[in-house]
């Protein structure tokens, strides 16, 4: 009988692997498959970043080049002086407004020109005063006080007069690119003369 030690090991038939090569195998496909996730969750983290960037740069340039219209308010009146005479119609009144540039919405200063306000009673101007130039910083506001000076001869007055006050300006934004902005300030009042009052501001 041939001695067991000597005999030749059975031949493993063709194509067959060992468990070995088959647990090398699946280690490799997992590990395979691993990186290939871990590289799809970068690329989409990348892509992610990229467009997180994109938006945030949009947003910062909008806001540098973005100009919005400042406002011109009326925010109060009062009487300083009323003389007036119902027989002969005559008007001498002068009135203290508090005019306010409003800049809150704009990153630069708005630089404004001199310019007029009037005051109007029907389809006649009976008033006017100076608004300087000046400047507003940006993101804030800015209050002028304007004297008005209302003066009127033969007009037919009653005893509450509704006045409309306007006035027009003229200024630039200044940011990395000026722009030219032009506002208006168009208010409506009732002035009661027996009373020496200002009543029902409105503005449009």
């Amino acid at each position: 009988m041939a001695d067991p030690e000597s005999q030749t090991p059975a031949c493993r038939p063709a194509g067959v692997k060992s468990y070995e090569q088959l647990f090398s195998s699946t280690t490799s496909r997992k590990l395979a498959k691993q990186k290939h996730d871990e590289k799809m969750f970068f690329y989409a983290a990348n892509v992610l970043l990229v467009v997180i960037l994109l938006c945030t740069f949009s947003v910062i340039i909008g806001a540098i080049f973005e100009v919005n219209n400042p406002k011109l308010r009326l925010s109060s009146t009062s009487i300083q002086n009323l003389q007036y005479d119902w027989n002969s119609t005559s008007l001498n009144i002068t009135i203290s407004e508090k005019v306010i540039v409003h800049n809150e919405d704009n990153y630069g200063p708005y630089v404004f020109e001199d310019c007029t306000a009037v005051a109007m009673y029907g389809n006649s101007t009976i008033g006017r005063g100076e608004i300087s130039g000046g400047r507003v910083e940006a993101m804030s506001n800015k209050s002028i006080n304007v004297v008005m000076r209302l003066r009127s001869e033969g007009l037919n007055f009653s005893e509450v007069m509704e006045i409309r006050s306007y006035a027009k300006m003229t200024g630039r934004v200044k940011k990395t690119v000026d722009r030219r902005k032009t506002i208006e300030m168009n208010c409506m009042m009732n002035l009661n003369l027996n009373r020496s009052s200002i009543t029902d501001l409105l503005c449009r």
